[in-house]
């Protein structure tokens, strides 16, 4: 493992910093004047890229205002997002073994259990392999995987320094690096059969899009039903704004949507 040198570079730092600003400024209620004080200081250069992209204006207080494109781009965001719950973050926990998915339990342990299961050894996180096959850019999924664990934190005193700074996005890379790659996943099987990585992780993702089907089915079953369960698939609740691309399109290996490629 380890075998890529992968950089995200200024640029990208900068669009996955300015999605999640925009959030904090669309959904969240935040307001930033130009003339930005304390810790917000640092948030100056992210404001002169945004205004360069043209995410934002000025509006006749001088205070940043999301324009159409800026409100274009955080929906690509939460659309990306909703994307990577329904149907990548299973590939986080894959017994390669016994040919099982961790998330094959989630309706059946409340949190703390399902925390212990999800980390036991047999399960290899397959999402990085899942993301080079599909030629999606992998920073994308370590990115919306960190905006599900909280890495970002605006309660925590200088997020804005952090949002930009060098250590995070060299945990991202760090993460990339070392995750298991699709030559990894080759092995010899019976009579020198050699078995290619491709084919492995081609395997995988069709397994993986029935089991998200069935996942979505089970839990808008329970919703219904007005069922308790002990997790959400999706761990969201704002999925009613948003229809994720058709289940049966995933189980070709090789589709991708398109939205992935935007931004």
């Amino acid at each position: 493992m380890g075998h890529r040198q992968f950089t995200i570079t200024e640029e990208q730092r900068k669009e996955y910093a300015s999605g999640f600003l925009l959030d904090l400024m669309i959904n969240g209620g935040k307001t930033y004047s130009v003339v930005l004080e304390d810790a917000d200081k640092d948030l100056e250069k992210l404001f002169v890229y945004m205004m360069s992209k043209d995410y934002l204006n000025l509006d006749s207080k001088n205070y940043y205002t999301p324009n159409q494109l800026g409100i274009e781009k955080l929906q690509n965001l939460k659309q990306r997002y909703e994307e990577y719950l329904a149907h990548f973050d299973l590939f986080c926990a894959v017994d390669l073994e016994q040919g099982i998915f961790a998330f094959e339990k989630i309706f059946e342990l409340d949190d703390e259990q399902w925390e212990v299961y999800i980390n036991q050894e047999q399960f290899v996180d397959l999402r990085i392999a899942v993301a080079w096959f599909k030629k999606i850019n992998p920073a994308d999924f370590v990115f919306l995987s960190f905006l599900k664990e909280g890495r970002f934190d605006t309660e925590r005193a200088n997020w804005q320094f952090d949002l930009l700074s060098g250590l995070i996005w060299e945990q991202v890379e760090e993460i990339i690096d070392t995750a298991i790659q699709i030559e990894d996943l080759a092995y010899e099987a019976d009579e020198n059969e050699y078995i290619t990585g491709e084919a492995v992780i081609e395997d995988v993702i069709r397994q993986g899009a029935k089991l998200s089907e069935k996942l979505y089915m089970e839990e808008e079953h329970l919703r219904q039903e007005n069922s308790e369960y002990p997790n959400d698939y999706y761990d969201n609740n704002e999925q009613e704004g948003h229809s994720v691309v058709t289940y049966q399109s995933y189980y070709d290996p090789y589709f991708v949507s398109p939205l992935w490629f935007i931004f």
